[in-house]
Protein backbone atom coordinates (compact mmCIF):
# COMPACT_ATOMS: atom_id res chain seq x y z
CA UNK A 1 0.00 0.00 0.00
CA UNK A 2 1.47 3.31 -1.04
CA UNK A 3 0.54 6.94 -1.36
CA UNK A 4 -1.38 7.21 -4.65
CA UNK A 5 -3.17 10.55 -4.39
CA UNK A 6 -0.98 12.32 -6.94
CA UNK A 7 -1.41 9.54 -9.53
CA UNK A 8 -5.12 8.80 -9.17
CA UNK A 9 -7.48 9.48 -12.08
CA UNK A 10 -10.94 10.61 -11.07
CA UNK A 11 -13.87 10.00 -13.43
CA UNK A 12 -17.43 11.23 -13.41
CA UNK A 13 -20.26 8.79 -14.04
CA UNK A 14 -20.51 7.65 -17.68
CA UNK A 15 -22.45 9.98 -19.98
CA UNK A 16 -23.31 10.11 -23.66
CA UNK A 17 -20.33 12.35 -24.42
CA UNK A 18 -17.96 10.33 -22.21
CA UNK A 19 -18.91 6.64 -22.18
CA UNK A 20 -16.16 5.82 -19.69
CA UNK A 21 -16.83 8.92 -17.65
CA UNK A 22 -15.11 12.29 -17.97
CA UNK A 23 -11.74 12.53 -16.22
CA UNK A 24 -11.77 15.41 -13.73
CA UNK A 25 -8.94 17.03 -11.75
CA UNK A 26 -8.08 16.11 -8.17
CA UNK A 27 -8.31 18.47 -5.23
CA UNK A 28 -4.54 18.88 -4.82
CA UNK A 29 -4.07 19.48 -8.56
CA UNK A 30 -6.64 22.27 -8.47
CA UNK A 31 -5.24 23.92 -5.35
CA UNK A 32 -1.55 23.61 -6.23
CA UNK A 33 -2.10 24.94 -9.74
CA UNK A 34 -4.10 28.03 -8.81
CA UNK A 35 -3.13 29.05 -5.27
CA UNK A 36 0.24 30.57 -4.30
CA UNK A 37 -0.43 31.66 -0.73
CA UNK A 38 2.52 29.68 0.59
CA UNK A 39 4.90 30.64 -2.21
CA UNK A 40 6.97 33.19 -0.28
CA UNK A 41 7.46 30.83 2.67
CA UNK A 42 8.58 28.02 0.34
CA UNK A 43 10.97 30.30 -1.54
CA UNK A 44 12.49 31.52 1.74
CA UNK A 45 12.92 27.92 2.95
CA UNK A 46 14.55 26.83 -0.32
CA UNK A 47 16.91 29.82 -0.19
CA UNK A 48 17.98 29.03 3.39
CA UNK A 49 18.67 25.41 2.51
CA UNK A 50 20.61 26.35 -0.63
CA UNK A 51 22.74 28.88 1.29
CA UNK A 52 23.49 26.14 3.83
CA UNK A 53 24.81 23.94 1.02
CA UNK A 54 21.76 21.66 0.89
CA UNK A 55 19.69 20.64 -2.13
CA UNK A 56 16.08 21.79 -1.44
CA UNK A 57 14.64 19.49 -4.09
CA UNK A 58 16.43 16.48 -2.65
CA UNK A 59 15.21 17.34 0.86
CA UNK A 60 11.66 17.75 -0.44
CA UNK A 61 11.71 14.42 -2.28
CA UNK A 62 13.11 12.58 0.74
CA UNK A 63 10.45 14.08 3.00
CA UNK A 64 7.82 13.02 0.48
CA UNK A 65 9.10 9.44 0.50
CA UNK A 66 9.08 9.34 4.31
CA UNK A 67 5.55 10.72 4.29
CA UNK A 68 4.40 8.09 1.81
CA UNK A 69 6.01 5.38 3.91
CA UNK A 70 4.30 6.70 7.06
CA UNK A 71 0.95 6.74 5.24
CA UNK A 72 1.54 3.15 4.15
CA UNK A 73 2.34 2.00 7.70
CA UNK A 74 -0.63 3.83 9.19
CA UNK A 75 -2.97 2.63 6.46
CA UNK A 76 -1.97 -0.97 6.99
CA UNK A 77 -2.32 -0.52 10.73
CA UNK A 78 -5.95 0.62 10.54
CA UNK A 79 -6.93 -1.82 7.78
CA UNK A 80 -5.01 -4.71 9.37
CA UNK A 81 -2.92 -5.42 6.27
CA UNK A 82 0.76 -6.21 5.82
CA UNK A 83 2.73 -3.18 4.58
CA UNK A 84 4.76 -3.45 1.38
CA UNK A 85 7.88 -1.36 2.00
CA UNK A 86 10.10 -2.54 -0.83
CA UNK A 87 10.13 0.90 -2.46
CA UNK A 88 11.54 2.62 0.64
CA UNK A 89 15.05 2.82 2.08
CA UNK A 90 15.89 1.68 5.60
CA UNK A 91 16.30 5.31 6.71
CA UNK A 92 12.91 6.27 5.25
CA UNK A 93 11.27 3.34 7.03
CA UNK A 94 12.94 4.21 10.34
CA UNK A 95 11.77 7.82 10.15
CA UNK A 96 8.26 6.82 9.06
CA UNK A 97 7.95 4.33 11.91
CA UNK A 98 8.24 7.20 14.39
CA UNK A 99 5.09 8.80 13.00
CA UNK A 100 3.31 5.46 12.74
CA UNK A 101 4.08 4.56 16.36
CA UNK A 102 2.90 7.98 17.53
CA UNK A 103 -0.28 7.54 15.51
CA UNK A 104 -0.87 4.14 17.15
CA UNK A 105 -0.70 5.72 20.61
CA UNK A 106 -2.99 8.59 19.61
CA UNK A 107 -5.53 6.29 17.97
CA UNK A 108 -5.65 4.01 21.00
CA UNK A 109 -6.19 6.95 23.34
CA UNK A 110 -8.81 8.57 21.09
CA UNK A 111 -11.21 5.65 21.35
CA UNK A 112 -12.41 6.36 17.80
CA UNK A 113 -13.59 3.61 15.46
CA UNK A 114 -12.05 3.06 12.02
CA UNK A 115 -14.45 3.48 9.09
CA UNK A 116 -12.48 4.10 5.90
CA UNK A 117 -8.95 4.76 4.69
CA UNK A 118 -7.87 6.31 1.35
CA UNK A 119 -11.50 6.76 0.34
CA UNK A 120 -11.88 8.02 -3.22
CA UNK A 121 -14.70 10.52 -3.71
CA UNK A 122 -16.10 12.37 -6.72
CA UNK A 123 -18.17 15.54 -6.86
CA UNK A 124 -20.40 15.18 -9.90
CA UNK A 125 -21.77 18.69 -9.35
CA UNK A 126 -18.43 20.51 -9.20
CA UNK A 127 -16.46 18.01 -11.33
CA UNK A 128 -13.47 17.10 -9.17
CA UNK A 129 -12.19 14.15 -7.21
CA UNK A 130 -10.13 13.44 -4.14
CA UNK A 131 -8.78 10.75 -1.86
CA UNK A 132 -9.54 11.09 1.85
CA UNK A 133 -7.00 9.81 4.37
CA UNK A 134 -9.18 8.70 7.27
CA UNK A 135 -12.83 8.53 8.22
CA UNK A 136 -13.29 7.70 11.91
CA UNK A 137 -16.39 7.66 14.09
CA UNK A 138 -17.37 7.95 17.73
CA UNK A 139 -20.46 8.81 19.80
CA UNK A 140 -22.59 8.83 16.68
CA UNK A 141 -20.39 11.40 14.93
CA UNK A 142 -18.32 11.07 11.77
CA UNK A 143 -14.83 12.60 11.63
CA UNK A 144 -12.61 13.35 8.64
CA UNK A 145 -8.85 13.35 9.25
CA UNK A 146 -6.25 14.49 6.72
CA UNK A 147 -2.71 13.48 7.69
CA UNK A 148 0.18 15.95 7.27
CA UNK A 149 3.87 15.69 8.13
CA UNK A 150 4.78 19.27 7.20
CA UNK A 151 6.55 21.61 9.62
CA UNK A 152 3.62 23.99 9.56
CA UNK A 153 -0.11 24.06 8.92
CA UNK A 154 -1.03 26.18 5.92
CA UNK A 155 -4.37 27.66 4.76
CA UNK A 156 -4.26 25.48 1.63
CA UNK A 157 -4.57 22.40 3.85
CA UNK A 158 -7.85 23.67 5.27
CA UNK A 159 -9.14 24.46 1.79
CA UNK A 160 -8.21 20.91 0.80
CA UNK A 161 -10.12 19.29 3.64
CA UNK A 162 -13.16 21.50 2.94
CA UNK A 163 -13.21 20.19 -0.64
CA UNK A 164 -12.88 16.60 0.60
CA UNK A 165 -15.77 17.12 3.00
CA UNK A 166 -18.04 18.46 0.29
CA UNK A 167 -17.27 15.63 -2.15
CA UNK A 168 -17.73 12.95 0.52
CA UNK A 169 -21.08 14.33 1.66
CA UNK A 170 -22.31 14.66 -1.93
CA UNK A 171 -21.24 11.15 -2.90
CA UNK A 172 -22.09 9.24 0.26
CA UNK A 173 -25.10 11.19 1.46
CA UNK A 174 -23.61 11.28 4.96
CA UNK A 175 -22.65 14.29 7.05
CA UNK A 176 -19.10 14.83 8.28
CA UNK A 177 -19.51 16.29 11.77
CA UNK A 178 -15.94 17.50 12.31
CA UNK A 179 -12.77 17.84 10.25
CA UNK A 180 -9.20 17.61 11.53
CA UNK A 181 -5.69 17.91 10.18
CA UNK A 182 -3.70 15.17 11.88
CA UNK A 183 -0.24 16.70 12.25
CA UNK A 184 2.37 13.93 12.40
CA UNK A 185 5.74 15.09 13.72
CA UNK A 186 7.89 12.09 14.60
CA UNK A 187 6.99 11.39 18.23
CA UNK A 188 4.12 13.89 18.45
CA UNK A 189 0.68 13.60 16.84
CA UNK A 190 -1.55 16.67 17.09
CA UNK A 191 -5.15 16.72 15.86
CA UNK A 192 -5.90 20.27 14.69
CA UNK A 193 -9.60 20.98 14.33
CA UNK A 194 -10.67 22.88 11.23
CA UNK A 195 -13.51 25.05 12.49
CA UNK A 196 -16.90 25.34 10.74
CA UNK A 197 -16.07 28.93 9.73
CA UNK A 198 -12.76 27.75 8.21
CA UNK A 199 -14.57 24.95 6.37
CA UNK A 200 -17.13 27.40 5.03
CA UNK A 201 -14.48 29.87 3.87
CA UNK A 202 -12.26 27.08 2.52
CA UNK A 203 -15.10 25.71 0.44
CA UNK A 204 -15.82 29.15 -1.04
CA UNK A 205 -12.13 29.54 -1.95
CA UNK A 206 -12.04 26.09 -3.52
CA UNK A 207 -15.07 26.79 -5.72
CA UNK A 208 -13.27 29.85 -7.11
CA UNK A 209 -10.12 27.79 -7.66
CA UNK A 210 -12.16 25.15 -9.49
CA UNK A 211 -13.53 27.86 -11.82
CA UNK A 212 -10.03 29.27 -12.37
CA UNK A 213 -8.79 25.80 -13.29
CA UNK A 214 -11.16 25.77 -16.28
CA UNK A 215 -10.73 29.45 -17.16
CA UNK A 216 -6.96 29.00 -17.31
CA UNK A 217 -7.38 26.72 -20.34
CA UNK A 218 -8.63 29.67 -22.40
CA UNK A 219 -5.24 31.40 -22.39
Amino acid sequence: MADTKAHTRYRLKPAKSFKKGEIVPGVTTIIDGQLAWNKNALIAWARREALAGQDPEKIKNEAGKIGSCADCLIGCMVTKKTPDLKDFTSNQITEAQKSAQSFAVWWDESGLIFNEYQKQVISEQFRYGGTLDLILSGDGNLFLYDMKRSKGIWPSMKIQIAAYKNAYEEQEGKRIDECYILHLQEEVVTPIRVTPSEIKAGWEVFKHLRSLYDLKKVF
